[in-house]
């Protein structure tokens, strides 16, 4: 007899401990008597006798309706632990099929008689013909292998289950991470009898991947390199390999045709000099081997704006620029289609990476006020920026009528951004006014300052914050210059240091930002620099949310973290899909995180963190605070290599396909069990009613 169940017999033996005292506890708690008033004081006799039934050896005497309870509850236990007759048989394997379901296997040439026949549904097709060819005592698991690797079930040997489970499984927009389903194989099948691998895949994973496995101990590594125990066991390692000893490792192909061009790049910019205008690069290769013919459309939302005819020769890669691209819509869509004559490939295999997508937030145009006594190098920075119109009053105008010189005569409505050249005010401008400080002073200043520190030197800047892109600050003179003490529970952050003196600062609210220089323009050669206009730039674009100059777009199989400018106390955000899908997704200094899936336009939706969540089931009615979108592509050559591996070599080693499994037996004992726990409760129901055990 074997025991094949998931529960350990520790945690059973526990269970059952606990389960037969709570029962016979239940049998020795005093009877409560019924209440008898008879005319006759011969028949108390009979009542007064019981009370010898408080007695346990009396409790007791219905023994037989308590062994009928302790052996329903022990069969239960029984079957729980899935008991087989006989020892395991020897020829019987434990199997983890792994079954590629990356980008890939979306390819429509999995079987050249059925037409969009994807490799994933062929892929299903063989691992339940693998599943149905497994003997008596067989036990295969299921892991899903894209970006992740997803266990689908456990050790089972219930081939309709298995089968179900691999009937539901769908390939994802993601590239393959093929050491880290081998790594969970491994770490599932060590210890367990004859284990065996079965990659079921069209072989497309890089160079890197195939290599990333050893089946033995390594060699011990050379002097001053790093070395780790890695993934399995075994000394003298890359933290990174895969160590398979002892495991056999087969591979099942499918797909049959290589042809395919797709585009592996896509990105826009927006000028400098020009914020109303972009340009847009795309690269496009042709990973087939023969020649190839294509029309390159890009789509301003739904308008095509540019359609040309490319060629591209086996293996070539060519890049497209589109240059002084005027704005309109947010949405950029860059498309193949099939061209004319030989190679137009009118049957692309794999259309997943015929579309990419690339956002440009709309242009808006900028109003200014300074604050300021006439800096003439202050207002001809701002003549750098075209969609900017700006206005100036003294310090002395401005405390006279704040409310009223802070918005613009021409619009009536408030300026977009004020700046203060040396003044701090009482009162400044409410949100969503953005504000500009130069040399801020006194208990006004939006940061709190510890101090002046005399001829500072920019020793570092943040170079990934937009204010700072682009900027060399290393060369510049100050005299003198505040040191503020940002505060990141407000959303501060330091742009720039003397040694370890914050002398820049920003800060993020939610409906406006903030940029703060402690020195102030009198007394510094800023001005005179390149940077100083730059600086202004970079500032009033990060206002405008108009802060990237390359609009990059990401890449599915990653880890996403997308900056929230102006979201201070968000934890939390709702993520959408392409495919309609909500998540949520954790929020971390000021960035959301959440793992991409899926090729396309993906929505970021913010709610008041005071505001309650709706009750599951019911529809989210909360008005957002904020939304953002982001583009996601698969930009990735080697799934958009799609030429087929005949034969996979892993780690040095030629996988073969899996040899047919033995015959082997496993009588399961646990059904016989449960017909016994029916039979128990028959009896005692029957005991009871016939008021044999009562």
């Amino acid at each position: 007899m074997t025991w094949l169940g998931p529960i350990p017999a520790s945690t059973v033996a526990l269970v059952a401990a606990i389960a037969a005292v709570l029962t016979v506890v239940a049998y020795i708690i005093k009877m409560r008597r019924r209440r008898f008033e008879v005319p006759f004081s011969s028949l108390w006799k009979r009542v007064l006798e019981q009370r010898d039934a408080n007695a346990l050896w009396k409790q007791l005497k219905r023994w037989l309706s308590l062994a009928f309870l302790l052996g329903i509850i022990g069969l239960v236990l029984v079957a729980a632990l899935g008991p087989t007759l006989g020892a395991r048989d020897p020829d019987a394997r434990s199997v983890v099929i792994l079954i590629d379901a990356s980008a890939s296997m979306k390819a429509q040439d999995g079987d050249p008689a059925r037409k969009a026949f994807t490799r994933m549904d062929r892929a299903k097709e063989r691992a339940k013909d693998l599943i149905d060819s497994m003997g008596g005592g067989d036990l295969a698991m299921v892991i899903r292998v894209d970006g992740q690797a997803t266990p689908l079930s456990r050790f089972e040997g219930d081939k309709p289950m298995l089968r179900k489970i691999v009937n539901g499984m769908q390939a994802s927009d993601t590239p393959a991470d093929l050491p880290r389903a081998l790594s969970a194989a491994a770490d599932a099948l060590r210890g367990r009898q004859r284990p065996l691998a079965v990659i079921i895949s069209d072989g497309a994973y890089s160079e890197p991947q195939l290599t990333q496995v050893a089946w033995g101990t390594a060699p011990e590594a050379e002097p001053g390199t790093s070395t780790g125990t890695g993934m399995g066991t075994g000394t003298g390692r890359d933290l990174a390999t895969v160590d398979m000893k002892g495991i056999d490792v087969k591979y099942m192909g499918v797909g049959s045709r290589s042809e395919n061009v797709g585009i592996v790049a896509f990105n826009v910019r927006r000028y400098i000099a020009n914020k109303a205008a972009y340009e847009v690069f795309i690269e496009v290769q042709n990973f087939g081997t023969e020649p190839a013919r294509r029309q390159l459309a890009l789509y301003n939302g739904e308008t095509a704006i540019e359609v040309k005819s490319i060629e591209l020769a086996p293996g070539q890669r060519t890049r497209e620029i589109y240059r002084q691209l005027p704005g309109g819509e947010s949405t950029l869509r860059a498309s193949l289609r099939p061209g004319e004559g030989a190679g137009a490939g009118n049957s692309d295999p794999f259309p997943l990476d015929d579309q990419a997508w690339a956002l440009l937030p709309a242009r808006k145009t900028h109003s200014v006020l300074m604050v300021t006594r006439e800096n003439l190098y202050l207002e001809g920075a701002l003549l750098v920026y075209e969609d900017l119109g700006y206005e100036w009053v003294t310090p002395e105008q401005y405390d006279a009528a704040p409310a009223e010189v802070i918005k613009n005569p021409v619009t009536g409505r408030l300026y977009d951004t004020v700046i203060f050249d040396d003044v701090t005010p009482a009162v400044v401008p409410p949100p969503p006014v953005n504000l500009i400080y130069f040399h801020p002073t006194g208990e006004h200043s939006p940061f709190v300052s510890r101090g002046e520190v005399p001829r500072p030197r920019i020793t570092e800047t943040d170079d990934d914050h937009p204010v700072m892109r682009w900027i060399q600050l290393s060369d510049v003179n100050f005299d003198k210059s505040e040191v503020f003490v940002p505060d990141r529970t407000k959303g501060d952050v330091a742009l720039a240091y003397y040694v370890r003196d914050p002398i820049i600062a920003a800060r993020r609210e939610h409906s406006r930002k903030i940029v703060a220089f402690g020195f102030s323009l009198a007394g510094t050669d800023l001005m005179l620099r390149v940077a100083f206009p730059l600086l202004l730039v970079n500032s009033l674009d990060w206002f405008a949310g108009d802060d990237a100059d390359l609009l990059t777009t990401y890449t599915t199989g990653r880890r996403f973290r997308i900056p929230l400018d102006g979201l201070v106390d968000v934890h939390e955000v709702t993520v959408i899909d392409p495919a309609g899908k909500k998540v949520k997704a954790p929020v971390a200094d000021g960035k959301a995180t959440f793992y991409g899936t899926r090729v396309g336009v993906h929505q970021i939706i913010a709610y008041d963190p005071e505001e309650p969540a709706p009750v599951a089931g019911s529809p989210d009615r909360r008005e957002p605070i904020a939304a953002f979108e982001l583009a996601a592509n698969l930009g990735s050559t080697t799934e958009s290599r799609i030429a087929p591996a005949e034969e996979l070599t892993l780690g040095g080693k030629t996988l073969e396909e899996p040899d047919a499994f033995a015959v082997s037996a496993r009588r399961e004992l646990w059904i016989y069990v449960v017909l016994a726990v029916l039979l128990l409760l028959a009896v005692e129901w029957i005991t009871y009613h016939r008021r044999i055990t009562v």
